[in-house]
């Protein structure tokens, strides 16, 4: 697997990059080859070789000029082959205003994960793990604050959404709230099997592999939908 790391720390690059190499097998991935570069120009010159990387990591704050969103809106502009991006970030899901980065990055920009290079470094290795397994990947804290941000829609409108029963869409709601299955069941007032069936039959309806995906589906659907050619957010 060929990866472009792109930070502007470039000891801390260097090292991430190194990392991620020598623990690849750890990790569930294939031998990974990663090319660390510090700016924007230079990472669209690598993402445009041939061959292109497999995947990039992009941090958002760049340069004066590169910082946020925009700075994945530039990379995306110039990625033709659409080489999947994950934003690795310093932003917090603390900040509101860097919640909405966040969630602008991949709803409008099409990133397929987030990692916060402040999380744990127990969780952002399995987020890692996921990523490079070809999972979309988002840390819990940040999936729960865009699900705490959204407005659900009142109660008679709920029945057909996104084409789940209600008893779906129920599950499907908490789901996006980053409940488990354990909490789901107990505020339900089932069993975590029924729980276990229904979240199964949301991810075939929904054409999803996992939770979170499912989740990013949902909270879609509470912020008012996305285009058919968005990243589901």
């Amino acid at each position: 697997m060929k990866i472009l790391w792109v930070d502007d720390h470039e000891i801390l690059c260097v090292a991430l990059s190194e990392y991620v190499q020598a623990h690849a097998s750890e990790l569930g991935a294939t031998p990974i080859d990663i090319t660390p570069v510090f700016t924007l120009a230079r990472a669209l010159e690598e993402v445009n070789k041939t061959p292109s990387p497999d995947l990039v990591f992009l941090d958002l704050n760049l340069d004066d000029e590169n910082r946020g969103a925009a700075t994945l809106e530039h990379f995306q502009a110039g990625n033709p082959s659409k080489v999947p991006v994950v934003v690795c970030t310093g932003l917090t899901p603390v900040n509101d205003q860097e919640v909405e980065i966040l969630r602008m990055c991949m709803r409008d920009y099409a990133a397929r994960g987030i990692l916060l290079k402040g999380g744990a470094h127990k969780k952002m290795f399995i987020g890692l793990s996921r990523i490079l397994g070809g999972e979309l990947w988002i840390p819990e804290e940040v999936l729960l604050r865009f699900a705490c941000s959204t407005q659900a829609p009142s109660a008679s409108g709920n029945e057909h959404h996104l084409g789940l029963t209600p008893r779906e869409w129920d599950v499907g709601r908490c789901i996006a709230r980053g409940l488990s299955g354990k909490q789901i069941a107990k505020e339900l007032n089932v069993t975590e099997g029924h729980v276990r069936q229904v979240s199964c039959v949301i991810y075939d309806k929904l054409r999803v592999r996992n939770r979170v995906e499912a989740a990013l589906r949902v909270n879609a659907e509470l912020g008012g939908g996305s285009g058919p050619d968005k990243a589901p957010l």
